[in-house]
């Protein structure tokens, strides 16, 4: 049997920022956490937790999926390089990474700006030299996102070079590893077999454009969208790859940092079409792009980005799409996966306790008797709620209003679920005395969940949820109104609630074929 662990987004930040022996003079502010999809000053603490209970399993291989770095600084680069180097010589594990779009910027990189809080709850903003707007700000040269070249130099060992041990490696461009070459292509894609019959394919999903004044634009926001539009190359060298495995009876797992199916299960198409809302621009392959993935031969795919816990599976062709959460978003955790003659299995492991994961919170109180927000959050119990809480005042202030029109803000803040649905006519149902910010809430834990019980949400609130879907999810009302709001909001909800049993599906996908082509 071999067993592979998969991490995605640790986001790693070094509080101390390249001084060891300093002072943590580089703690991020908790209202930088609080408007963000992740936790910060927290990350270093919930990777080591993930990786020890990594080791703790005698799991040899692991993979991580994108977004090592909190923004690709140098200094958090080489806190994360030093930290899978102790864990390689401490427990042999071989670590194999894919770019994300946190890691580096295009050839060159770019200046940063960041919050920082300091022991009283004062808070001051760093910016990398040359970052536009920074009057005030403290000049840390230190903080900037790295490009290509300084990306491998930091990497090279997470598979972006070959190494003794290896039984094969290549890349689209040949079996060299010249890095010169792949840094200015901006693609650090590679094939490699660590071990006898497994054959690990990263891919760099990430696309860097030039705008035509001397720098570059990013197209993360497009995912695999994008790729086939400028890096087309990637999926002749796919399906030549898939072809090869089969031949040569490998078993073949790929992963990117973005998904190549829907993870969503078509709810970001359906918040597309609200006016106002914003969700569609941060998109999910289109379904002609899945398809061309799948033609490809490539079975299973893991993916993060989007530090959800979901599994989909393509239309067409048999591709399985597994979205690893992140260690530092709700709800935190990695998986582990098992490939044996009888096929693949694929393990959740939750990230529920982190040692220390307190550490900072006397700063986060200082900051909120200055500012009044964020108290809560403190009195968190444990990691996971406290990721909980930080996770519902995202939902509740950044959610709300970059994804749902306005028309959904004034609902959430004032109406309960009964008043909300009673704006599509008489209520035909009973209906408990909730909130409708608590259902908003739990639209977006389903999402992130996958719609499995991680997602926290009680088997009575599941029933619920599906009989508002099947009693309302389809009428029609006026575009743009209030009232096809609610609808497109409990339609979707309902494809939420599905996506457990996709889940399911998938990974049975996954048994029949075994992984390999």
């Amino acid at each position: 049997m071999i067993r592979i662990a998969v991490l995605s987004d640790p986001h790693l930040h070094d509080v101390r920022f390249g001084e060891p022996a300093g002072v943590p003079a580089f703690v991020r502010s908790l209202a930088d956490s609080l408007h963000s999809t992740r936790v910060f000053n927290e990350s270093e603490a919930a990777v080591r937790a993930a990786l020890d209970a990594v080791a703790a399993e005698g799991i040899r291989l692991c993979m991580i999926v994108g977004d090592l770095t909190d923004d690709g600084q140098p200094a958090n680069w080489q806190a994360v390089s030093d930290l899978l180097a102790d864990y390689t010589r401490c427990h042999g594990i071989r670590f194999f990474a894919t770019p994300g779009n946190h890691d580096q910027w295009s050839m060159t990189g770019k200046p940063l700006a960041k919050n920082m809080v300091d022991a009283d709850g004062g808070v001051r903003a760093c910016a990398g030299r040359d970052f536009p707007h920074c009057e005030g700000a403290d000049i840390c040269p230190g903080m900037r996102m790295v490009g290509y070249h300084d990306m491998m130099a930091c990497a090279g060992e997470l598979g972006y070079h070959p190494q003794r041990a290896d039984l094969h490696w290549e890349t689209p461009f040949g079996t060299a590893p010249d890095p010169a070459r792949r840094a200015s292509a901006c693609d650090l894609s590679y094939l490699v077999e660590p071990v006898e019959g497994l054959w690990l394919l990263s891919i760099d999903a990430n696309v860097y454009l030039p705008d035509g004044q001397g720098g570059y634009s990013d197209c993360s926001k497009e995912g695999w969208n994008a790729v086939l539009r400028h890096k087309s190359y990637l999926l002749d060298w796919m399906r030549d790859v898939a072809g090869r495995a089969g031949a040569a009876n490998k078993r073949l797992v790929a992963f990117s940092h973005y998904p190549v199916v829907d993870v969503f299960h078509g709810c970001t198409t359906e918040l597309a079409r609200l006016p106002g809302s914003r969700a569609g621009a941060r998109r999910m392959p289109e379904p002609e792009v899945t398809r061309a993935i799948a033609a490809t031969g490539l079975q299973s795919h893991f993916s993060g980005h989007w530090h959800v816990d979901s599994t989909a599976q393509a239309e067409q062709g048999g591709l399985v799409n597994v979205s690893v959460p992140s260690t530092v978003s709700y709800p935190a955790g990695w998986k582990c996966l098992e490939l044996s003659a009888e096929g693949a299995s694929i393990g959740d492991r939750p990230l529920d306790a982190v040692p220390d994961f307190d550490a900072w919170f006397s700063r986060y109180r200082a900051e909120a008797a200055r500012t009044r927000h964020g108290s809560s959050v403190m009195d968190a119990a444990d990691y996971r709620q406290f990721l909980d809480r930080q996770f519902r005042t995202v939902v509740l202030k950044r959610r709300l209003s970059e994804d749902w029109p306005l028309g959904m803000r004034t609902m959430v803040e004032n109406d309960s679920l009964a008043d909300m649905v009673s704006r599509l006519g008489p209520v035909e149902m009973g209906l408990p005395d909730i909130p409708a910010a608590d259902v908003f809430v739990d639209w977006y834990r389903l999402r992130e969940a996958g719609g499995g019980a991680v997602a926290d949400v009680s088997p009575e609130r599941h029933a619920l949820y599906t009989e508002l879907m099947r009693t309302y999810g389809h009428r029609d009302f006026a575009p743009g109104s209030d009232e096809a709001v609610v609808v497109v909001f409990l339609r979707t909800l309902g494809l939420l609630l599905g996506g457990a049993d996709n889940k399911r599906a998938a990974l049975d996908r996954l048994r029949a074929v075994a992984v390999p082509c």
